[in-house]
């Protein structure tokens, strides 16, 4: 039983680590693809809801330092604080 319960765990914890970084990654490609269309509104919206995703580990788990890199920089690019 003891054998089972670790490897239960990381599979457990693997997802939500991975789920964090798709949802942040999933809201800059929409925001890319705003910006190439020429919607900065909507873009920046999406820049707000990926800020949003990456300071809330404890919703969505936890984001890796070159995704944060790179919200700042879309971050910047609507003049929003990240």
């Amino acid at each position: 039983m003891k054998r089972l319960l670790l490897p239960l765990l990381a599979a457990l914890a693997l997802p939500t680590a991975v789920n964090a970084n798709s949802y942040v990654n999933d809201s800059l490609n929409a925001a890319d693809i705003n910006f190439n269309v020429g919607s900065k509104e909507m873009a920046c919206s999406m820049v707000s809801l990926a800020i949003i995703e990456a300071n809330s580990p404890e919703i969505y788990g936890t984001t890796s330092s070159s995704l944060k890199r790179e919200v700042k920089k879309y971050a910047d690019r609507c003049d929003l604080r990240f």
